[in-house]
């Protein structure tokens, strides 16, 4: 079979569509998952030459490790439903660091409202959604911040739960952009997007979690860098976000998403992700205890190029005395 498919040239075609070195874009950014175990792999994602230019965690506020360290900047989020419908510490949290000066453009609404818990959904009703939404959300547009809409899961059920969001809203929730998740083949990725276009035709899109989850690792491959050109050509999609910050082991979607092996080392797509070459490390499901990270074999060593573009952020910003009675004066002003 092997000799057949050499005979007719269909192997090397095959090989050439995963290319060893990658196109840098502007558009990429981090979805931060938190690893106590294995601080250091914080690292990684604002080494210098990093092609990444924009962060979220799931969280309103920025994480410490980042706030001297980095240029990237942080995209808070409005994860689930407050602990009652007065509390508005998510407002509070986001106009302080506005006031203090961090670069606060865009923020996000709900995490796969639509979902449930156990599958890492914030499952939220959509009509306390929408109560929630006019209450924490709509008071940064006052301040020039821009909406992004509850990034719901990818198909009908999403749909179906950003419908009755809007009508429980009834005109009163306004986001700019749309955040979306995809987990599957890169022709439902684009049917998707296509089809999220066909609904909110005048909004711009951010793919904030997207993967081929469970997949042999070239196909993964293939589709990450097919994937990845189509989002950096569509002229609709303005940012992006690989799910695969994480080492392989640890991953819920299969070890190949992972741009990180067991032992915290980047893997061809991390390389690639970064804006860098394939670094010849491929994914492993090897247990590796925290403090044990230098057991791995030796790895390849490659070198990033220099960044596209970098957005400015996460800069430390000294804390005047007066600055709480602006804040409360802000919010005075906005609510």
């Amino acid at each position: 079979m092997l000799y057949m498919l050499l005979l007719l040239g269909i192997l090397p075609s095959l090989v050439a569509a995963i290319t060893s070195q990658f196109h840098t874009s502007s558009k990429r950014g981090l979805v931060y998952i938190p690893t106590s175990d294995f601080p250091e792999d914080n690292d990684v994602w604002v080494q210098e030459g990093s092609d990444l230019t924009w962060y979220y965690n799931y969280k309103s506020y920025p994480n410490r490790e980042y706030i001297n360290k980095t240029s990237l900047e942080f995209i808070p989020m409005l994860w689930g439903a407050p602990s009652s419908f007065t509390d508005t510490t998510f407002l509070e949290n986001v106009t302080a660091q506005y006031t203090l000066g961090r670069n606060i453009t865009y923020v996000m609404g709900f995490n796969e409202p639509d979902n449930t818990g156990e599958t890492g959904g914030s499952n939220i009703d959509p009509s306390d959604a929408a109560i929630y939404w006019k209450k924490q959300m709509e008071p940064l547009r006052k301040l020039g911040i821009s909406l992004g809409a509850p990034g719901v899961t990818g198909g009908s059920a999403g749909f179906h739960w950003l419908a009755n969001f809007t009508e429980a809203c009834d005109g009163g929730c306004t986001f700019d952009f749309i955040p979306i998740h995809w987990y599957g083949s890169f022709d439902g990725l684009s049917s998707h997007i296509s089809d999220v276009l066909d609904i909110y035709p005048n909004k711009k899109i951010w793919v904030t979690e997207f993967a081929l989850d469970n997949s042999d690792l070239n196909v993964t491959q293939d589709f990450f860098q097919t994937a990845i050109s189509y989002l950096d050509d569509n002229e609709n999609v303005t940012h992006y976000s690989y799910f695969g910050s994480f080492r392989s082991f640890t991953s819920n979607v299969g070890i190949n998403v992972a741009m990180l092996n067991s032992y915290g080392k980047l893997t061809d797509i991390g390389g690639w992700y970064l804006g860098g070459n394939a670094t010849g490390v491929k994914p492993d499901n090897v247990t590796v205890k925290p403090n044990n990270t230098m057991a791995g074999p030796a790895t390849p060593t490659y070198t990033l190029p220099a960044l596209v573009t970098k957005l400015s952020g996460a800069e430390s910003v000294p804390t005047p005395r007066f600055m709480g009675v602006l804040v409360v004066s802000i919010l005075a002003i906005i609510l």
